[in-house]
């Protein structure tokens, strides 16, 4: 599928889900999942449910051509954050990935799809705006298996590695007040996506 069918199809209906956090005033933040997820509310929605399982936060998404997201309790100005994300189940249109400089409504998402594309979008009141569209890459592991997803945010400059290969860097935009970061799950025509994501780790450079 080409990255603008991909993109069309996506931003055709949006779930916004941001959960709840709280501020953490040290310079590093990790969550292994492995005691719960101190800081990061996990409501039950229709449309999708987050839990703590298995030493992973695992997030269900039913609907389909809708993205939910979920807020850890860490911000910062510049920084680093890094996770590890399986697809367990549904289609390899499924993408997932990573929130950062989370204002309200407004942040910057990194993704990739099980079927190996990578993207990175912006979003602001209700409005998505293609940073780089769909676009496929050899570093992304396809299917059900684990991606090591991580984003820097460095002066005017924001970078994005998939499974320590640098696959793309963009100019900051905005949102220049820093924000939080957190992680997202995706749907393209199917719906019934479920993603798990462990080693949730985020370091603040300012």
């Amino acid at each position: 599928m080409d990255g603008a069918t991909r993109t069309a199809g996506r931003l055709g209906m949006i779930l916004l889900l941001a959960f709840g956090c709280r501020s953490a005033s040290e310079a590093r933040y990790v969550a292994d999942f492995e005691t719960g997820a101190p800081g990061w509310s996990l409501p039950r929605d229709e449309r999708l449910t987050a839990r703590v399982a298995d030493g992973r936060l695992v997030m269900d998404l039913k609907a389909p051509q809708t993205v939910g997201w979920a807020l850890a309790p860490f911000a910062f100005q510049e920084g680093e954050v890094a996770v590890e994300a399986t697809l367990l189940e549904g289609s390899r249109s499924t993408d997932y990935g990573l929130i950062v400089l989370a204002q309200g409504s407004a942040f910057y998402r990194f993704a990739v799809s099980a079927d190996g594309f990578y993207a990175v979008f912006a979003h602001q009141g209700d409005r998505w705006r293609v940073l780089v569209d769909w676009t496929p890459h050899g570093a992304v592991r396809t299917g059900r298996t684990t991606n090591h997803l991580r984003v820097r945010c460095e002066g005017a400059q924001m970078q994005f590695w998939i499974n320590g290969v640098l696959a793309t860097a963009v100019p900051r935009e905005a949102f220049e007040g820093g924000g939080r970061v957190g992680v997202s799950v995706g749907t393209m025509a199917r719906g019934g996506a479920r993603v798990g994501f462990t080693r949730f780790v985020a370091v603040r450079a300012r």
